[in-house]
């Protein structure tokens, strides 16, 4: 004999009786439940000409999704002894967005995501230093420029996409013998500039290519 009732909220519980060896009897539940997980949000970067070089300006607060799964479950002795998959619900998430300006380096790319976001010990340096035996060259072979910056590839790996508030979009591309730890050396077109710039903290947002 079954009886079942229906519970407010995940659960739907009925419950009988088995009989197994001589004067023993099992209790049999059936439980409908409902298990649900949070998707978490990602942070979007978009290019946008409204943006001022090396802005950032945040559109949209973004919100998790959740994933709900609905199991149909066999319960002996308060043992479940079957868990029988029947539905999936997926609510996607909508992701946090930040318009940035395209100065700096330029990519064809035109949505990144976020890997991180580092506050960092910045310098400034010209590509063609007075007296140096420099060949305008990144340690990775580009042509030195605005956009390109010098970092410490145990911190931030060689070749990737930077977002430098105040300063613009860039690519660590090269490295330097002063450049340890969490420090960052942005290239700028002129001596002047560079020395204009002096040394202070930058916000660096480390991205990643959207989908």
């Amino acid at each position: 004999m079954r009886n079942c009732s229906l519970l407010v909220g995940t659960f739907l519980f009925c419950s009988g009786t088995a009989f197994g060896a001589p004067g023993q009897e099992s209790k049999i539940e059936y439980r409908t439940e409902v298990r649900t997980k949070s998707i978490p949000k990602s942070v979007r970067y978009e290019f946008d000409r409204s943006v001022r070089p090396g802005g950032i300006k945040k559109v949209s607060d973004g919100k998790d999704g959740v994933e709900k799964s609905t199991f149909n479950l066999t319960i002996v002795d308060g043992k479940i002894t079957s868990s029988e998959l029947v539905e999936v619900e997926k609510i996607a998430p909508k992701p946090t967005t930040f318009y940035v300006s395209r100065s700096g380096f330029q990519t064809s790319r035109g949505a990144f995501t976020r890997g991180r976001v580092l506050t960092m010990k910045a310098s400034a340096y010209d590509p063609y230093p007075r007296g140096s035996r420099g060949t305008g060259r990144t340690a990775n072979g580009m042509r030195a420029g605005f956009g390109h910056v010098a970092v410490d590839r145990r911190v931030i790996p060689l070749g990737t996409l930077l977002y430098v508030e105040k300063y613009g979009f860039a690519i660590a591309s090269d490295t330097g013998g002063a450049i340890k730890g969490n420090r960052i050396d942005l290239c700028y077109p002129t001596k002047s500039q560079a020395r204009q710039f002096g040394r202070r903290k930058v916000v660096v947002h480390v991205l990643r290519k959207a989908n």
